[in-house]
């Protein structure tokens, strides 16, 4: 799966899984730009190298040092912890009331049997509304990936999806969030580096299964109660688990400092 570059703005409502929408360019994130400095010459020393050492080294610097910590790092997350919450609630309630009433809650009963690709994407536009700011786009395009991943995955309805499918369908979002405000922060003129479009992707590919690699399987004890929880312990738990998400980055990254 490739991601593409946060830029702007998301694609429109009803687009199809598997395709990433085009992005409108828009003004690079310079906040913390000086702390960042060290991060963004490594990751451009891994872009020209592919030197998994260095892109380990890069992303190191960019949450212990760039950001301050991976609490500070997952406070830069506010539109993707939005959609998260809102994501995550989601689960909650087909997890505690069925797909079936879910879909209801949601308007969106026409649905039922249909692929749960389709649906999420037509939940688009309420998790991740369109706006004009990276962060924005970050949460939007992150969605989108998830759902091709989804939908190359298999054909099962969302009333086929188990909590498991689910909770993994929410780690996938959260780890291509991730990866959209690290090349937003630190890859926006590296990626530029390489002169092919399988150049693009093999980095790309590099940092996705860095990330996932770190995050993917160790966050399954925040999922627990989650029936149980109200919106706003929902919405915390989202805040915690994209602090232990960068944690854990960060202790891998850290295994070559």
């Amino acid at each position: 799966m490739t991601t593409a570059v946060p830029g702007g703005g998301g694609g429109a409502a009803g687009a199809s899984p598997g395709v990433a929408p085009k992005v409108p360019a828009a003004a690079p994130d310079v906040s913390s730009a000086g702390r960042l400095s060290t991060a963004k010459g490594n990751f451009t020393r891994f872009v020209r190298s592919g030197d998994s050492d260095t892109l380990r080294r890069s992303i190191s610097q960019y949450v212990r040092n760039g950001t301050g910590s991976a609490r500070k790092a997952a406070r830069r997350m506010g539109a993707s912890r939005s959609a998260g919450t809102k994501l995550l609630q989601v689960i909650r309630d087909v997890n505690r009331q069925g797909a079936a009433a879910t879909l209801q809650k949601l308007n969106l009963q026409h649905l039922s049997g249909r692929p749960a690709a389709d649906v999420f994407v037509s939940m688009l536009e309420t998790i991740c509304p369109p706006g004009g700011r990276i962060d924005e786009a970050i949460a939007r395009q992150a969605m989108l990936d998830a759902i091709a991943d989804l939908a190359d995955a298999g054909g099962e309805t969302f009333e086929q999806m188990t909590p498991e499918q689910l909770s993994e369908f929410f780690q996938n979002f959260v780890i291509y969030t991730i990866e959209g405000r690290v090349l937003a922060d630190i890859g926006t003129h590296a990626i530029d580096f390489p002169e092919t479009v399988d150049g693009v992707e093999q980095v790309q590919e590099q940092l996705h299964g860095f990330v996932s690699n770190c995050v993917r399987g160790h966050l399954g004890e925040h999922f627990d109660g989650l029936v149980e929880k109200t919106d706003e312990q929902v919405k915390e738990t989202v805040e915690r688990i994209y602090e232990a998400a960068f944690e854990l980055v960060s202790a891998m990254a850290g295994d070559v400092e």
